[in-house]
């Protein structure tokens, strides 16, 4: 998934826009592992989808649409796409390359604005806001985990994971506190000094689960997470996003091309030519 120019892709974080100070968070959920030598990938994600009281829909799309003028050609990335996620699900979006599903994972992820439609995210019609308030919704909504992990290579575990709650005007103290809590989640408490070059993939992929949760986002917006790790590492990082969402009701919603990836979602929305050619699993 390519982040649009001028965007802080990696963190999720806000930005300069994002209104400082926060309240003080519950650490993310503890993830079960063997002691830190790999989180076993554990059962699909259970049964149940939490709705939340109020009704309000984590994503809601009415006739989403997205064009882009390449070359003076208007190219539709995507074409009417109408669509609930709710609070807790897991959702698999598939299809094939150029069909439009990493388009709208930028979208549901306030990365982009859509051309035509309507897109609420967590209640909140992103067309109502500015560039300062789409940051600070995807800021404060959304944890992103990319297939590239988009690590700051010269900069330990700890303060990449602690790196979105700069931009919420957190204090030091309690932003290296969160980030401690959410390391030790996904297994990596013997981590916390380490640079991504003294990690393996499997863990650096950790480190950046750990930085989507780090602000207790709504959901995780996973894009290809598997897809720069062998099958033992796959199958932890799946385990992990499975038991978040199955222990801690965080939504999961992942692009993939892998079935066996798209196997671990209990939802499974097929994305081609820019339109939902299929959504199967639980009901809207």
């Amino acid at each position: 998934m390519t982040v649009p120019e001028g965007t802080a892709p990696a963190t999720g974080a806000a930005g300069p826009g994002a209104a400082p100070g926060t309240p003080a968070r519950r650490a993310p959920a503890p993830v079960r592992d063997d002691g830190g030598a790999g989180v076993s990938p554990g059962p699909p994600a259970g049964p149940a989808t939490p709705q939340r009281a109020d009704g309000v829909a984590a994503f809601e799309a009415v006739d989403l649409a997205r064009s882009y003028r390449l070359e003076g050609v208007t190219v539709d990335a995507l074409r009417g796409v109408s669509l609930r996620i709710e609070p807790g699900e897991f959702v698999a979006i598939v299809g094939p390359s150029g069909s439009g599903k990493s388009t709208l994972m930028h979208l549901l992820g306030c990365l982009d604005r859509p051309t035509a439609g309507t897109l609420r995210v967590n209640g909140v019609d992103v067309s109502t806001l500015d560039d300062g308030g789409l940051a600070e919704l995807r800021n404060r909504v959304v944890g992103f985990v990319f297939q590239s992990f988009h690590l700051l290579g010269r900069t330990s575990a700890l303060d990449n994971v602690a790196l979105p709650l700069v931009y919420r005007g957190v204090g030091r103290a309690e932003r290296r506190e969160r980030a401690r809590a959410a390391l030790e989640a996904v297994g990596l408490a013997h981590r916390l000094d380490h640079r991504p070059s003294q990690m393996s993939g499997g863990e650096q992929q950790r480190v950046a689960i750990a930085r989507a949760l780090v602000g207790d986002p709504k959901v995780v917006l996973a894009d290809e997470p598997t897809g720069n790790l062998d099958t033992r590492n796959g199958e932890e990082v799946m385990g992990i996003l499975s038991r978040l969402n199955a222990d801690a009701g965080v939504a999961v919603v992942l692009v993939t091309h892998e079935p066996e990836v798209a196997g671990r979602a209990r939802r499974r929305i097929n994305v081609r030519d820019g339109r939902v050619d299929a959504d199967t699993g639980e009901p809207r």
